[in-house]
């Protein structure tokens, strides 16, 4: 397992340059909490990206992903933030906004588009707390 800071992290080669932005970027405006997120978490790559991350291991919602014949691996997270994802991209401009790093361990999406991955975090943060909302981005 790598280190939690290094999952995410963006060469500085692989950055987009963003031209609305000040040089250097501020400091991100982190504007969910962190009890709004658990047991997910945020880690800064200042001045690049961020990244919402969750430990597999903690078997987070256990029992649904057991009834839905899944075992909420990293590969199973990443279904269900996709299926979240292709809605969240039918309704806002942007795509290829958010990518994925994750191994047996850890999951993890991030972005450079820090407001929309805060708000993709609440979005699966809520869907997590309703099984038939997890079926549905899961089918």
């Amino acid at each position: 397992m790598r280190e939690i800071e290094q999952y995410g992290l963006l060469g500085d080669d692989e950055c987009e340059l963003f031209p609305w932005l000040p040089t250097p970027r501020p400091p991100f405006n982190i504007w969910v909490t962190p009890e709004e997120l658990a047991p997910f978490f945020l880690v800064q790559h200042h001045p690049f990206s961020i990244s919402l991350l969750l430990r597999t291991g903690d078997r987070f919602q256990a029992d649904i992903w057991k009834q839905l014949g899944l075992e909420g691996s990293s590969k199973d997270w990443e279904t269900l933030t996709k299926g979240i994802i292709k809605e969240w991209e039918e309704d806002n401009s942007g795509t290829d906004m958010f990518h994925f790093d994750w191994d047996e361990e850890i999951f993890c999406v991030f972005s450079q588009y820090i407001d929309d991955l805060m708000m993709l975090a609440r979005r699966v943060r809520a869907v997590c707390n309703d099984k038939n909302s997890m079926c549905r981005y899961l089918g």
